[in-house]
């Protein structure tokens, strides 16, 4: 079989095996097993790097860009873009992140837009799936670039290696991450469009509104659109995640264990509430007929704790 051919091939069952794990059961868990036993088998440890940061800071591009030097090292580069999904179809809105060149030709990169289908949680539920199917399809770097920043946003620290915030340089955004504790959960944060007004002072009140001991966020000036600092961002990357160690598969494991009890747990309350129970219960509630305690139990099957 002729090499793109191969490449080609090798493309689409990862595209369908991300496929199989969008819906839970069976299947999608013998895909994860043999992804798992396929990567300990070959040693592969792929290193997964979260990139969040509120809308228009330029995470796509900074994404484009950081694959773009690491697949000049020769380094396998998977981008995962998780996107709002449309309430009538369940798909990305967002499609195929054509803000994010693709390079279908290139068989060591692999993008994938995967749909939130509504999740209130940070991450889509096959995301960390995902990120176990791509590291046992050999890629060693894997950019997870989230729907934009908020309280929601903090869940990509359970999955990621590295968490990577990224702020602009226009809105003043590092003073609202800082309220929304974005920056609590950053291993480092990065001022994009230092090319343009403001980026300086931007990170000028980062680095005096960081604690600067230990156990604080590396911090960078770079620009996504000139290319400049990103060397020496991935560099960074791989500094930290060389300190945190090689825990990376336990914790998308985990990851993914607590995405799939937050889907069951989403799928009952959509279920109570199209089915009128949840309202039903509250006005019951209310009116005094039916008692609060047990509700969580009868509604969703929750085993409720006394108070002894």
């Amino acid at each position: 079989m002729p090499a793109d051919v191969k490449h080609f091939a090798a493309r689409r069952e990862l595209a369908q095996a991300i496929s199989t794990v969008e819906r839970p059961g069976a299947a999608a868990n013998q895909r994860i097993q043999v992804a798992l036993a396929t990567s300990a088998a070959e040693s592969r440890h792929a290193l997964v790097v979260g990139i969040t940061g509120a809308p228009g800071a330029g995470k796509s591009s900074l994404a484009a860009v950081l694959a773009d030097v690491a697949r000049s090292a020769g380094r396998r580069v998977a981008i995962l873009a998780i996107d709002p999904s449309s309430h009538e179809s369940g798909g990305a809105l967002l499609g195929d992140r054509v803000r994010i060149d693709e390079h279908p030709d290139d068989e060591g990169r692999f993008t994938r837009s995967i749909a939130t289908r509504g999740s209130g949680h940070s991450l889509a539920y096959v995301t960390a799936a995902a990120t176990i199917l791509v590291e046992a399809a050999g890629f060693d770097l894997i950019l997870v670039e989230t729907v934009g920043a908020g309280q929601a946003e903090i869940g990509i620290a359970r999955l990621a290696d590295v968490v990577l915030v990224v702020e602009g340089p226009e809105s003043g955004d590092e003073v609202q991450a800082m309220k929304a504790g974005i920056l609590e959960v950053a291993d480092i944060v990065v001022v994009n469009k230092s090319d343009r007004p403001g980026a300086q002072a931007t990170f000028d009140r980062l680095r005096t509104g960081l604690a600067l001991g230990a156990g604080a966020p590396e911090l960078l000036l770079v620009s996504a659109s000139a290319s400049a600092g990103i060397t020496e961002l991935l560099t960074t990357i791989d500094e930290v995640g060389s300190r945190r160690g090689i825990r990376g598969r336990i914790r998308r494991v985990e990851a993914h264990l607590i995405a799939a009890a937050e889907a069951h747990m989403d799928a009952q309350v959509r279920e109570a509430t199209a089915s009128g129970a949840l309202t039903t219960r509250a006005e019951q509630i209310v009116a005094g007929s039916a008692p609060l305690a047990g509700a969580l139990s009868d509604l969703f099957g929750f085993s409720e704790d006394s108070d002894a």
